[in-house]
Protein backbone atom coordinates (compact mmCIF):
# COMPACT_ATOMS: atom_id res chain seq x y z
CA UNK A 1 0.00 0.00 0.00
CA UNK A 2 1.04 3.73 -0.50
CA UNK A 3 -0.80 6.49 0.39
CA UNK A 4 -0.05 9.35 -0.89
CA UNK A 5 -1.09 13.08 -2.36
CA UNK A 6 -0.18 15.45 -5.74
CA UNK A 7 0.59 19.20 -4.29
CA UNK A 8 1.58 22.07 -6.24
CA UNK A 9 1.26 25.70 -6.99
CA UNK A 10 -1.58 26.24 -9.00
CA UNK A 11 -1.78 25.19 -12.44
CA UNK A 12 1.86 23.35 -12.60
CA UNK A 13 -0.15 20.30 -13.68
CA UNK A 14 -1.20 18.11 -10.47
CA UNK A 15 -4.56 17.29 -11.66
CA UNK A 16 -3.16 16.69 -15.90
CA UNK A 17 -0.64 14.17 -14.32
CA UNK A 18 -3.34 12.28 -12.02
CA UNK A 19 -5.32 11.58 -14.83
CA UNK A 20 -1.88 10.14 -16.70
CA UNK A 21 -1.60 7.51 -13.29
CA UNK A 22 -5.45 6.42 -14.01
CA UNK A 23 -4.72 6.27 -17.81
CA UNK A 24 -2.12 4.09 -17.08
CA UNK A 25 -4.00 2.01 -14.45
CA UNK A 26 -6.35 1.11 -16.89
CA UNK A 27 -8.79 3.33 -15.25
CA UNK A 28 -9.71 5.79 -17.86
CA UNK A 29 -9.49 5.55 -21.24
CA UNK A 30 -5.78 6.55 -22.85
CA UNK A 31 -6.75 9.38 -24.92
CA UNK A 32 -4.37 11.49 -26.96
CA UNK A 33 -3.31 14.65 -24.80
CA UNK A 34 -4.12 14.20 -21.13
CA UNK A 35 -6.70 16.87 -20.89
CA UNK A 36 -9.89 15.24 -19.12
CA UNK A 37 -9.25 16.63 -15.59
CA UNK A 38 -11.34 12.84 -14.50
CA UNK A 39 -10.57 14.42 -10.91
CA UNK A 40 -12.26 17.62 -11.38
CA UNK A 41 -15.77 16.34 -10.72
CA UNK A 42 -17.37 19.11 -9.56
CA UNK A 43 -18.80 21.35 -12.63
CA UNK A 44 -17.43 25.09 -11.52
CA UNK A 45 -13.97 22.98 -11.24
CA UNK A 46 -14.37 22.01 -14.68
CA UNK A 47 -15.45 25.68 -15.78
CA UNK A 48 -12.62 27.18 -13.72
CA UNK A 49 -9.77 25.12 -15.23
CA UNK A 50 -8.56 24.56 -11.23
CA UNK A 51 -9.26 21.61 -8.74
CA UNK A 52 -11.43 23.00 -5.32
CA UNK A 53 -11.94 20.48 -3.82
CA UNK A 54 -9.10 17.49 -2.97
CA UNK A 55 -10.46 13.91 -4.31
CA UNK A 56 -9.49 10.79 -3.78
CA UNK A 57 -8.85 7.79 -6.13
CA UNK A 58 -7.40 4.15 -5.40
CA UNK A 59 -5.28 2.34 -8.11
CA UNK A 60 -3.34 -0.57 -8.74
CA UNK A 61 0.21 -0.75 -9.89
CA UNK A 62 2.80 -3.69 -10.64
CA UNK A 63 6.38 -3.13 -9.89
CA UNK A 64 8.68 -5.66 -9.60
CA UNK A 65 6.49 -8.02 -10.04
CA UNK A 66 4.10 -7.20 -6.92
CA UNK A 67 1.06 -5.62 -7.01
CA UNK A 68 0.57 -2.20 -5.32
CA UNK A 69 -1.98 -0.53 -4.29
CA UNK A 70 -1.81 3.37 -4.10
CA UNK A 71 -4.47 5.76 -2.42
CA UNK A 72 -3.92 9.01 -4.18
CA UNK A 73 -5.33 12.19 -2.95
CA UNK A 74 -5.43 15.01 -5.89
CA UNK A 75 -5.08 18.69 -4.06
CA UNK A 76 -5.93 22.00 -4.83
CA UNK A 77 -3.65 24.04 -6.15
CA UNK A 78 -4.62 27.72 -5.38
CA UNK A 79 -3.78 29.30 -2.27
CA UNK A 80 -7.71 30.23 -1.12
CA UNK A 81 -8.22 26.50 -0.67
CA UNK A 82 -4.93 25.55 1.29
CA UNK A 83 -7.21 23.94 3.77
CA UNK A 84 -7.63 20.67 1.74
CA UNK A 85 -3.59 20.20 1.34
CA UNK A 86 -3.38 20.61 5.35
CA UNK A 87 -5.84 18.21 5.85
CA UNK A 88 -5.16 15.73 2.84
CA UNK A 89 -1.18 15.15 4.42
CA UNK A 90 -2.48 14.10 7.73
CA UNK A 91 -4.25 10.98 5.44
CA UNK A 92 -0.60 9.91 3.56
CA UNK A 93 2.62 9.06 3.77
CA UNK A 94 4.00 10.80 0.87
CA UNK A 95 3.84 13.87 -1.03
CA UNK A 96 4.53 13.79 -5.24
CA UNK A 97 5.62 17.55 -5.11
CA UNK A 98 5.28 19.08 -8.79
CA UNK A 99 6.80 21.69 -9.93
CA UNK A 100 6.36 23.82 -13.37
CA UNK A 101 10.32 23.22 -15.38
CA UNK A 102 9.42 27.09 -16.48
CA UNK A 103 8.13 29.30 -13.36
CA UNK A 104 10.21 26.78 -11.00
CA UNK A 105 9.25 26.88 -7.21
CA UNK A 106 7.15 29.31 -6.56
CA UNK A 107 5.29 30.52 -3.15
CA UNK A 108 2.62 27.60 -2.91
CA UNK A 109 4.93 25.11 -3.61
CA UNK A 110 6.76 26.15 -0.46
CA UNK A 111 3.43 26.06 1.33
CA UNK A 112 2.91 22.69 0.37
CA UNK A 113 6.03 21.19 1.39
CA UNK A 114 6.18 22.53 4.43
CA UNK A 115 2.52 21.25 5.36
CA UNK A 116 4.09 17.92 4.60
CA UNK A 117 7.67 18.06 6.22
CA UNK A 118 5.31 19.06 9.43
CA UNK A 119 2.93 16.49 9.36
CA UNK A 120 6.61 13.93 8.59
CA UNK A 121 5.25 13.40 5.17
CA UNK A 122 8.30 12.26 2.17
CA UNK A 123 8.59 14.34 -0.67
CA UNK A 124 9.74 13.43 -4.35
CA UNK A 125 9.88 15.71 -7.17
CA UNK A 126 8.34 15.70 -10.95
CA UNK A 127 9.16 18.70 -13.16
CA UNK A 128 6.44 18.89 -15.40
CA UNK A 129 6.23 21.34 -18.77
CA UNK A 130 9.57 20.23 -19.53
CA UNK A 131 8.27 20.34 -23.09
CA UNK A 132 8.13 23.90 -23.35
CA UNK A 133 11.78 24.14 -22.54
CA UNK A 134 12.26 22.96 -25.83
CA UNK A 135 9.36 24.26 -28.00
CA UNK A 136 8.77 27.72 -26.25
CA UNK A 137 12.36 28.33 -24.76
CA UNK A 138 14.12 26.45 -27.17
CA UNK A 139 16.71 25.06 -25.36
CA UNK A 140 19.76 22.65 -25.57
CA UNK A 141 20.37 19.87 -23.38
CA UNK A 142 23.13 21.68 -21.51
CA UNK A 143 20.72 24.96 -20.32
CA UNK A 144 17.92 22.72 -20.20
CA UNK A 145 19.98 19.96 -17.40
CA UNK A 146 21.20 23.40 -15.42
CA UNK A 147 17.74 25.03 -15.59
CA UNK A 148 16.21 21.27 -13.76
CA UNK A 149 19.38 21.57 -11.64
CA UNK A 150 18.55 24.47 -10.17
CA UNK A 151 14.82 23.98 -9.84
CA UNK A 152 16.16 20.77 -7.65
CA UNK A 153 18.48 22.97 -5.90
CA UNK A 154 15.76 24.99 -4.84
CA UNK A 155 12.99 22.47 -3.45
CA UNK A 156 15.82 21.20 -1.85
CA UNK A 157 16.25 24.71 -0.34
CA UNK A 158 13.50 24.22 1.17
CA UNK A 159 13.15 20.88 2.39
CA UNK A 160 16.72 21.62 4.28
CA UNK A 161 15.32 24.82 5.70
CA UNK A 162 12.36 22.81 7.19
CA UNK A 163 13.97 19.62 8.49
CA UNK A 164 16.91 21.63 10.60
CA UNK A 165 15.68 20.51 13.82
CA UNK A 166 14.87 16.44 12.36
CA UNK A 167 17.55 13.77 12.30
CA UNK A 168 19.03 12.53 9.07
CA UNK A 169 17.93 15.68 6.93
CA UNK A 170 19.62 13.99 3.56
CA UNK A 171 16.72 11.25 3.83
CA UNK A 172 13.91 13.93 3.28
CA UNK A 173 15.77 15.81 0.33
CA UNK A 174 15.31 14.50 -3.77
CA UNK A 175 17.93 14.28 -5.86
CA UNK A 176 18.11 12.12 -9.94
CA UNK A 177 20.92 9.82 -8.47
CA UNK A 178 18.46 7.89 -5.71
CA UNK A 179 15.39 7.92 -8.70
CA UNK A 180 13.17 10.58 -6.54
CA UNK A 181 13.16 13.05 -9.21
CA UNK A 182 11.63 12.72 -11.96
CA UNK A 183 10.75 14.69 -15.59
CA UNK A 184 8.85 14.99 -18.34
CA UNK A 185 5.04 16.52 -19.58
CA UNK A 186 1.68 15.15 -18.16
CA UNK A 187 0.25 16.52 -21.24
CA UNK A 188 2.36 15.04 -23.58
CA UNK A 189 2.14 11.95 -21.35
CA UNK A 190 5.99 11.05 -21.19
CA UNK A 191 8.26 11.08 -18.26
CA UNK A 192 11.73 9.99 -17.60
CA UNK A 193 13.93 9.57 -14.81
CA UNK A 194 17.43 8.06 -13.41
CA UNK A 195 15.87 4.52 -13.63
CA UNK A 196 14.11 4.90 -16.60
CA UNK A 197 17.07 6.32 -18.49
CA UNK A 198 19.10 3.52 -17.68
CA UNK A 199 16.25 0.98 -18.81
CA UNK A 200 15.02 2.78 -22.10
CA UNK A 201 18.08 4.42 -22.96
CA UNK A 202 16.09 7.50 -23.36
CA UNK A 203 17.72 10.59 -21.87
CA UNK A 204 17.63 14.21 -22.58
CA UNK A 205 19.30 14.03 -26.22
CA UNK A 206 16.69 11.44 -27.21
CA UNK A 207 13.90 13.73 -26.04
CA UNK A 208 14.67 16.70 -27.60
CA UNK A 209 15.10 15.65 -30.71
CA UNK A 210 11.88 13.29 -30.47
CA UNK A 211 9.95 16.62 -29.66
CA UNK A 212 11.59 18.46 -31.92
CA UNK A 213 10.56 16.23 -34.85
CA UNK A 214 6.96 15.75 -33.04
CA UNK A 215 7.41 12.28 -32.20
CA UNK A 216 5.68 12.70 -28.85
CA UNK A 217 3.47 9.70 -29.25
CA UNK A 218 6.70 7.31 -29.97
CA UNK A 219 8.00 9.31 -26.56
CA UNK A 220 4.84 8.54 -24.74
CA UNK A 221 4.92 4.66 -25.66
CA UNK A 222 9.20 4.17 -25.07
CA UNK A 223 8.43 6.30 -21.61
CA UNK A 224 5.45 6.50 -20.44
CA UNK A 225 5.19 8.91 -17.85
CA UNK A 226 2.33 7.05 -15.74
CA UNK A 227 5.24 4.00 -15.16
CA UNK A 228 7.75 6.45 -14.30
CA UNK A 229 5.53 8.15 -11.69
CA UNK A 230 4.23 5.41 -10.05
CA UNK A 231 7.63 3.23 -10.25
CA UNK A 232 9.12 6.47 -8.27
CA UNK A 233 5.98 5.89 -5.86
CA UNK A 234 6.68 1.93 -5.55
CA UNK A 235 10.27 2.35 -4.54
CA UNK A 236 10.56 5.45 -2.45
CA UNK A 237 7.27 6.32 -0.78
CA UNK A 238 6.73 3.85 2.35
CA UNK A 239 4.06 1.73 3.27
CA UNK A 240 2.01 2.21 6.12
CA UNK A 241 3.90 -0.69 8.01
CA UNK A 242 7.18 1.84 7.86
CA UNK A 243 5.57 5.12 7.96
CA UNK A 244 3.22 4.56 11.01
CA UNK A 245 5.38 4.06 13.59
CA UNK A 246 7.85 7.46 12.96
CA UNK A 247 4.36 9.39 12.22
CA UNK A 248 2.25 8.07 15.27
CA UNK A 249 4.44 9.55 17.92
CA UNK A 250 4.43 13.13 15.78
CA UNK A 251 0.09 12.98 15.37
CA UNK A 252 -0.53 11.44 19.10
CA UNK A 253 0.30 12.38 22.21
CA UNK A 254 -1.49 9.25 24.20
CA UNK A 255 0.48 7.01 25.62
CA UNK A 256 3.28 5.38 23.77
CA UNK A 257 3.38 2.11 25.38
CA UNK A 258 -0.27 1.13 25.66
CA UNK A 259 -1.52 -1.57 23.59
CA UNK A 260 -3.29 0.85 21.57
CA UNK A 261 0.29 2.21 20.44
CA UNK A 262 1.40 -0.70 19.77
CA UNK A 263 -1.66 -1.71 17.33
CA UNK A 264 -0.89 2.02 15.66
CA UNK A 265 2.76 1.40 14.93
CA UNK A 266 2.23 -2.16 13.97
CA UNK A 267 -1.36 -0.89 11.58
CA UNK A 268 -2.86 -4.16 13.08
CA UNK A 269 -5.84 -5.38 11.05
CA UNK A 270 -7.27 -6.69 14.74
CA UNK A 271 -6.59 -4.34 16.74
CA UNK A 272 -9.11 -1.58 17.65
CA UNK A 273 -10.39 0.99 15.14
CA UNK A 274 -8.71 3.94 15.15
CA UNK A 275 -9.56 6.29 12.45
CA UNK A 276 -8.91 10.05 11.94
CA UNK A 277 -11.15 11.87 9.81
CA UNK A 278 -9.51 14.28 7.13
CA UNK A 279 -12.47 15.58 4.91
CA UNK A 280 -16.28 15.55 5.26
CA UNK A 281 -18.37 15.70 1.90
CA UNK A 282 -21.63 15.81 0.74
CA UNK A 283 -23.17 13.03 -1.59
CA UNK A 284 -26.74 13.35 -2.88
CA UNK A 285 -27.68 9.70 -2.30
CA UNK A 286 -25.67 8.41 0.68
CA UNK A 287 -25.59 11.41 2.50
CA UNK A 288 -22.19 12.59 4.58
CA UNK A 289 -19.28 10.76 3.84
CA UNK A 290 -16.53 10.55 6.41
CA UNK A 291 -13.10 10.47 4.20
CA UNK A 292 -10.38 9.77 6.22
CA UNK A 293 -7.11 7.78 7.13
CA UNK A 294 -7.38 3.98 8.96
CA UNK A 295 -4.47 3.88 11.91
CA UNK A 296 -5.46 0.47 12.94
CA UNK A 297 -8.29 -2.09 12.93
CA UNK A 298 -10.49 -3.04 10.17
CA UNK A 299 -13.91 -0.74 9.79
CA UNK A 300 -16.97 -2.43 8.69
CA UNK A 301 -20.09 -1.53 8.55
CA UNK A 302 -22.61 -1.73 11.33
CA UNK A 303 -19.39 -1.02 14.43
CA UNK A 304 -20.92 1.31 16.59
CA UNK A 305 -18.03 3.67 16.90
CA UNK A 306 -16.83 6.92 19.32
CA UNK A 307 -16.22 10.21 17.83
CA UNK A 308 -13.89 12.72 19.49
CA UNK A 309 -15.39 15.82 21.02
CA UNK A 310 -19.03 14.22 21.27
CA UNK A 311 -21.04 11.92 23.33
CA UNK A 312 -22.11 8.20 22.20
CA UNK A 313 -21.32 6.51 19.64
CA UNK A 314 -22.25 6.67 15.78
CA UNK A 315 -23.03 3.49 13.77
CA UNK A 316 -21.40 3.27 10.52
CA UNK A 317 -23.80 2.72 7.59
CA UNK A 318 -21.46 2.02 4.68
CA UNK A 319 -17.48 1.92 4.23
CA UNK A 320 -15.62 1.76 0.68
CA UNK A 321 -13.06 3.19 -1.25
CA UNK A 322 -12.83 5.93 -4.47
CA UNK A 323 -12.60 5.38 -7.88
CA UNK A 324 -12.14 9.21 -9.04
CA UNK A 325 -15.28 10.52 -8.58
CA UNK A 326 -17.11 7.47 -7.25
CA UNK A 327 -17.67 5.54 -4.07
CA UNK A 328 -16.82 1.87 -4.15
CA UNK A 329 -18.67 0.52 -1.36
CA UNK A 330 -16.65 -2.71 0.05
CA UNK A 331 -18.76 -5.39 2.36
CA UNK A 332 -15.86 -6.80 3.45
CA UNK A 333 -14.45 -3.29 5.45
CA UNK A 334 -11.78 -1.58 4.94
CA UNK A 335 -8.03 -2.85 6.66
CA UNK A 336 -5.46 -0.43 8.78
CA UNK A 337 -3.12 2.00 6.46
CA UNK A 338 -5.62 2.75 4.36
CA UNK A 339 -7.54 5.58 2.74
CA UNK A 340 -11.36 5.03 3.67
CA UNK A 341 -14.67 6.56 2.51
CA UNK A 342 -17.51 5.98 5.59
CA UNK A 343 -21.19 7.23 6.16
CA UNK A 344 -22.91 7.00 9.34
CA UNK A 345 -21.00 9.30 11.25
CA UNK A 346 -22.85 11.74 11.75
CA UNK A 347 -21.15 13.62 14.97
CA UNK A 348 -17.80 13.95 12.90
CA UNK A 349 -16.20 16.57 11.69
CA UNK A 350 -12.78 17.11 9.44
CA UNK A 351 -10.08 16.50 12.40
CA UNK A 352 -12.24 14.08 14.70
CA UNK A 353 -11.21 10.84 16.08
CA UNK A 354 -12.96 8.38 15.38
CA UNK A 355 -11.98 5.00 17.67
CA UNK A 356 -13.85 1.49 18.63
CA UNK A 357 -12.65 2.45 22.22
CA UNK A 358 -12.52 5.64 24.41
CA UNK A 359 -9.37 6.79 23.54
CA UNK A 360 -6.55 10.56 23.64
CA UNK A 361 -7.83 11.93 20.16
CA UNK A 362 -4.88 13.03 17.45
CA UNK A 363 -3.39 16.78 17.40
CA UNK A 364 -5.75 18.59 15.83
CA UNK A 365 -5.10 19.41 11.98
CA UNK A 366 -3.82 23.05 12.39
CA UNK A 367 -4.40 25.38 9.49
CA UNK A 368 -1.41 27.59 7.90
CA UNK A 369 -3.25 30.56 7.82
CA UNK A 370 -7.13 31.34 9.16
CA UNK A 371 -9.85 33.11 7.44
CA UNK A 372 -8.84 36.78 5.96
CA UNK A 373 -12.02 37.76 4.65
CA UNK A 374 -15.85 38.03 5.75
CA UNK A 375 -18.89 38.62 3.59
CA UNK A 376 -22.44 38.51 4.68
CA UNK A 377 -24.65 36.67 3.15
CA UNK A 378 -28.53 36.95 2.86
CA UNK A 379 -31.29 34.50 1.35
CA UNK A 380 -33.34 36.38 -1.26
CA UNK A 381 -36.81 35.15 -0.44
CA UNK A 382 -37.18 34.88 3.80
CA UNK A 383 -38.60 31.26 3.38
CA UNK A 384 -35.44 30.03 2.27
CA UNK A 385 -33.60 31.54 5.96
CA UNK A 386 -33.70 27.75 7.97
CA UNK A 387 -32.64 26.13 4.43
CA UNK A 388 -29.34 28.82 4.39
CA UNK A 389 -28.70 28.18 7.77
CA UNK A 390 -28.84 24.94 7.77
CA UNK A 391 -26.63 24.84 4.62
CA UNK A 392 -23.78 27.03 6.31
CA UNK A 393 -23.42 24.66 9.08
CA UNK A 394 -22.71 22.04 6.89
CA UNK A 395 -20.30 24.36 4.87
CA UNK A 396 -18.39 25.21 8.08
CA UNK A 397 -18.33 21.37 9.11
CA UNK A 398 -16.92 20.27 5.58
CA UNK A 399 -14.42 23.56 5.73
CA UNK A 400 -12.79 24.00 8.80
CA UNK A 401 -11.16 26.87 6.82
CA UNK A 402 -14.50 28.60 6.87
CA UNK A 403 -15.73 30.30 10.00
CA UNK A 404 -20.07 31.35 9.84
CA UNK A 405 -21.03 33.50 12.35
CA UNK A 406 -24.42 35.89 12.78
CA UNK A 407 -23.51 39.53 13.78
CA UNK A 408 -26.05 39.77 16.73
CA UNK A 409 -26.34 43.94 15.93
CA UNK A 410 -27.96 43.57 12.73
CA UNK A 411 -28.57 39.55 11.96
CA UNK A 412 -26.61 39.57 9.04
CA UNK A 413 -25.00 35.98 8.40
CA UNK A 414 -21.18 36.47 8.00
CA UNK A 415 -18.75 33.88 6.41
CA UNK A 416 -15.08 34.31 6.56
CA UNK A 417 -12.58 32.73 4.01
CA UNK A 418 -9.11 32.40 3.01
CA UNK A 419 -9.53 35.12 0.03
CA UNK A 420 -12.46 36.36 -2.28
CA UNK A 421 -12.05 33.14 -4.78
CA UNK A 422 -12.39 31.02 -1.55
CA UNK A 423 -15.65 32.72 -0.78
CA UNK A 424 -17.12 33.10 -4.11
CA UNK A 425 -16.85 29.57 -4.77
CA UNK A 426 -18.95 28.77 -1.46
CA UNK A 427 -21.78 31.24 -2.22
CA UNK A 428 -21.87 29.61 -5.92
CA UNK A 429 -22.33 26.29 -4.72
CA UNK A 430 -24.68 27.64 -2.22
CA UNK A 431 -27.38 28.32 -5.41
CA UNK A 432 -26.93 25.98 -7.54
CA UNK A 433 -26.14 22.99 -5.36
CA UNK A 434 -28.93 24.25 -2.99
CA UNK A 435 -30.95 26.36 -4.96
CA UNK A 436 -31.04 29.31 -2.41
CA UNK A 437 -30.60 32.60 -4.27
CA UNK A 438 -28.74 34.61 -2.00
CA UNK A 439 -27.23 38.28 -2.04
CA UNK A 440 -23.68 38.91 -0.27
CA UNK A 441 -22.12 42.06 0.89
CA UNK A 442 -19.11 43.58 0.03
CA UNK A 443 -15.52 41.84 1.17
CA UNK A 444 -14.24 43.08 4.53
CA UNK A 445 -10.69 42.02 4.90
CA UNK A 446 -10.04 40.98 8.48
CA UNK A 447 -8.58 43.21 10.47
CA UNK A 448 -5.29 41.96 13.01
CA UNK A 449 -2.82 43.89 15.13
CA UNK A 450 -0.61 42.85 17.69
CA UNK A 451 0.99 44.90 20.29
CA UNK A 452 4.79 45.80 20.23
CA UNK A 453 5.72 46.74 23.85
CA UNK A 454 3.77 45.40 27.15
CA UNK A 455 0.87 47.33 28.03
CA UNK A 456 -0.04 49.13 31.26
CA UNK A 457 -2.02 47.55 33.82
CA UNK A 458 -5.73 47.34 32.84
CA UNK A 459 -8.03 46.99 35.81
CA UNK A 460 -11.70 45.20 35.55
CA UNK A 461 -13.82 45.27 38.37
CA UNK A 462 -16.81 42.56 38.93
CA UNK A 463 -20.15 43.85 39.63
CA UNK A 464 -20.29 43.28 43.36
CA UNK A 465 -17.28 44.97 43.48
CA UNK A 466 -15.31 42.58 45.96
CA UNK A 467 -13.10 41.19 42.94
CA UNK A 468 -10.37 43.02 40.78
CA UNK A 469 -8.52 41.53 38.00
CA UNK A 470 -5.46 43.42 36.58
CA UNK A 471 -4.33 42.46 32.74
CA UNK A 472 -1.41 43.27 30.90
CA UNK A 473 -1.05 42.60 27.37
CA UNK A 474 2.88 42.18 25.25
CA UNK A 475 3.48 41.02 22.19
CA UNK A 476 5.24 36.84 22.49
CA UNK A 477 8.40 35.75 20.20
CA UNK A 478 8.23 35.04 16.59
CA UNK A 479 9.63 31.71 17.57
CA UNK A 480 6.99 31.25 20.44
CA UNK A 481 4.02 32.26 17.54
CA UNK A 482 5.94 29.80 15.26
CA UNK A 483 5.99 27.30 17.38
CA UNK A 484 1.98 27.19 18.41
CA UNK A 485 0.92 27.55 14.67
CA UNK A 486 2.95 24.44 13.72
CA UNK A 487 1.62 22.76 16.59
CA UNK A 488 4.40 22.34 18.32
CA UNK A 489 2.62 23.90 21.40
CA UNK A 490 -0.85 23.24 22.12
CA UNK A 491 -3.16 22.46 25.78
CA UNK A 492 -3.45 19.11 24.18
CA UNK A 493 0.01 18.27 25.24
CA UNK A 494 1.14 16.74 28.98
CA UNK A 495 1.77 20.06 31.22
CA UNK A 496 5.41 19.07 31.66
CA UNK A 497 6.13 18.16 27.52
CA UNK A 498 3.73 21.58 26.93
CA UNK A 499 6.76 23.54 29.28
CA UNK A 500 9.98 21.95 27.51
CA UNK A 501 8.43 22.99 23.96
CA UNK A 502 8.30 26.77 25.46
CA UNK A 503 11.39 26.90 26.52
CA UNK A 504 12.78 25.70 23.87
CA UNK A 505 11.22 28.30 21.46
CA UNK A 506 12.19 30.92 23.56
CA UNK A 507 10.02 31.11 26.44
CA UNK A 508 11.81 31.49 30.27
CA UNK A 509 11.34 28.97 32.53
CA UNK A 510 9.06 30.73 35.29
CA UNK A 511 6.07 32.18 32.27
CA UNK A 512 6.11 29.27 30.87
CA UNK A 513 5.27 27.00 34.30
CA UNK A 514 2.21 29.77 34.61
CA UNK A 515 0.58 29.24 31.11
CA UNK A 516 -3.47 29.08 31.65
CA UNK A 517 -4.65 28.69 27.68
CA UNK A 518 -3.62 29.11 24.41
CA UNK A 519 -5.93 30.44 21.92
CA UNK A 520 -5.11 31.05 18.50
CA UNK A 521 -1.48 32.60 18.58
CA UNK A 522 -2.18 34.09 21.73
CA UNK A 523 -1.31 33.31 25.43
CA UNK A 524 -3.51 33.37 29.21
CA UNK A 525 -0.55 33.64 31.77
CA UNK A 526 -1.43 33.23 35.53
CA UNK A 527 0.93 36.17 37.26
CA UNK A 528 -0.80 36.66 40.45
CA UNK A 529 1.20 34.75 43.60
CA UNK A 530 -0.75 33.97 46.55
CA UNK A 531 -4.69 34.24 45.24
CA UNK A 532 -7.08 31.93 46.69
CA UNK A 533 -10.06 29.87 44.44
CA UNK A 534 -8.56 32.03 42.04
CA UNK A 535 -8.86 28.39 39.70
CA UNK A 536 -12.80 28.41 40.55
CA UNK A 537 -13.30 31.60 38.29
CA UNK A 538 -10.42 30.80 35.62
CA UNK A 539 -12.50 28.78 33.33
CA UNK A 540 -14.95 32.24 33.03
CA UNK A 541 -11.93 34.50 32.91
CA UNK A 542 -10.83 32.28 29.83
CA UNK A 543 -14.16 32.51 28.31
CA UNK A 544 -13.88 35.72 28.35
CA UNK A 545 -10.41 36.05 27.19
CA UNK A 546 -11.88 33.70 24.11
CA UNK A 547 -14.71 35.83 23.46
CA UNK A 548 -12.65 39.56 23.40
CA UNK A 549 -10.03 37.41 21.12
CA UNK A 550 -12.87 36.27 19.06
CA UNK A 551 -14.25 39.15 18.32
CA UNK A 552 -11.52 41.52 18.56
CA UNK A 553 -8.00 42.48 16.38
CA UNK A 554 -5.64 40.74 18.65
Amino acid sequence: IRNIAIAAHVDHGKTTLTDNLLAGAGMIADEGEATRLMMDTEEDEQERGITIDAANVSMTHEYEEQNHLINLIDTPGHVDFGGDVTRAMRAVDGALVVVDAVEGAMPQTETVVRQALREGVKPALFINKVDRLISELQEGPQEMQERLMDVIGDVNELIRGMTEDMDNVEDWTVSVEDGTVAFGSALYKWGVSAPSMARTGIGFPEIIEMERNDQRLELHEQTPLSDVVLDMVAEHFPNPLDAQPRRIPRVWRGDDEAELARQMQEVDDDGEVVFMVTDISMDPHAGEIATGRLFSGTIKQGQELYVSGTVGQNRVQSVGIFMGGEREELDRGVPAGNIAAVTGLRDAIAGSTVSSVEMTPFESIEHISEPVITKSVEAKNMDDLPKLIETLQQVAKEDPTIRVEINEDTGEHLISGQGELHLEVITQRIQKNQGIPVQTGEPIVVFRESPQDASREVEGVSPNRHNKFYITVQPLSDDVVDAIKLGEVSMDMPELERREALQEAGMDKDTSQEVEHIHGTNILIDDTKGIQHLNETMELVIEGLEEALNDGPL
